[in-house]
């Protein structure tokens, strides 16, 4: 297989908006470690992706931001695992701030047979999952509703949350990266979400594998401001190595 083909078949493999592996591109294109490392340094070398330790990521625009139901198919696995870990965390009587996002979306719905819950979201598919549910009072912030996320922000949402002491935040995000943070693409949704991190006494960021590396256009907080890190099996381990020394709490969904 030419070079040309190999980088256009990875490439079209990227297009969901997963990462990529070497030993798996390995795998299916049948060809060396050192072959695949120079297709992607040359489609790097194009602005085409982003390396990474043992992979690659698709190389998007900070604005970039896929629709909720887009970004509900991608890693839909992944973010179940984290979903099911996540609520592990959670204690009858206590009081959350669920982000919206599709991860947090999928600790919803682990949530639903808990008893004694106050659930406060900026989520009306949040909200609507957890309405019926007999142990849990839910409160919505109320806000400006972003189609493409269905997030509610602005200054009614940031006054809602400003009020309030949670116990816990789990918090979403479109991009961490060592030294840009946490991100997302909107200052609007980076306004609500660093006024959620200062109403919790714990902060739990719940992300899988493909944000790690990514930088949006809004900086949410450092890395160093979450507590607990919930993500899957295939976040890079040297990563994992520098955020616990820096001392966030790694829990690993299987």
């Amino acid at each position: 297989m030419f070079p040309e083909e190999r980088r256009r078949r990875i490439l079209e493999q990227m297009r969901s908006g997963e990462a990529v592996k070497v030993a798996d591109l390995c795998t299916q294109l049948g060809v060396s470690e050192a072959s695949i490392r120079r297709d992607l340094r040359e489609l790097e070398r194009s602005g085409l992706l982003a390396r990474t330790h043992g992979g690659a990521l698709p190389n998007e625009g900070t604005m970039n931001e896929p629709s909720f139901a887009e970004k509900a198919t991608r890693s839909h696995a992944e973010k179940v695992a984290i979903a099911r870990l996540a609520a592990g965390l959670v204690q009858d009587g206590e009081s959350l701030i669920l982000d919206a996002g599709t991860t947090t979306l999928e600790i919803a719905r682990q949530l639903r047979q808990r008893k004694d819950l106050t659930v406060i979201t900026n989520a009306f598919h949040i909200a609507a999952e957890l309405s019926d549910c007999p142990g849990i009072k839910v409160l919505v912030t109320g806000g400006e509703v972003r189609g493409n996320t269905l997030a509610l922000v602005g200054p009614v949402a940031e006054r809602t949350l400003a009020d309030v002491n949670a116990d816990r935040l789990f918090l979403g995000a479109n991009g961490i990266d060592l030294k840009r943070g946490i991100t997302t693409p909107t200052q609007a949704e980076a306004a609500v979400k660093r006024t959620m991190i200062e109403s919790a006494r714990q902060i739990v960021l719940v992300a899988d594998h493909t944000k790690l590396g990514k930088v949006a256009f809004a900086t949410i907080a450092p890395v160093t401001r979450a507590h607990v890190l919930v993500t899957d099996r295939q976040f890079d381990p040297h990563a994992a190595r520098e955020l616990t020394a820096r001392g966030l709490q790694l829990l690993i969904a299987q």
